[in-house]
């Protein structure tokens, strides 16, 4: 079964805030960096990026998330480097992304 693209209006609307949002041939994304958006991404603007099939690079520095995001980045199995510097989660939000995505390089 051929892999669906991701949602061409969710992407739109990362990109219009400045987001570098990198896609695949499939149109999935791939990477999304916040760092020098105008994206307002905090815990609840988080919960929209649940639909992303295969993001594997994440960038939420200098963003308003906080430990109530720990929960939803655990959905995102396929992550393999996530950055989290400059945001609101704890050093115990780390250790509990840490332990639970083993396969994930999480710079803090």
């Amino acid at each position: 079964m051929p892999k669906q693209p991701d949602d061409p209006q969710l992407i739109a609307t990362l990109e219009s805030h400045g987001v570098n949002v990198r896609l695949r041939k499939s149109g999935q994304v791939h990477t999304l960096d916040f760092s020098k958006s105008s994206f307002p991404l905090d815990d609840q603007a988080l919960l929209q990026l649940d639909s992303l099939q295969s993001l594997e690079v994440l960038n939420c520095e200098n963003t308003a998330i906080s430990d109530a995001s720990v929960t939803t980045l655990l959905k995102h199995q396929n992550l393999k480097l996530m950055t989290l510097t400059d945001t609101g989660v704890s050093v115990e939000g780390i250790k509990r992304l840490r332990q639970n995505m083993i396969g994930c390089r999480i710079i803090a």
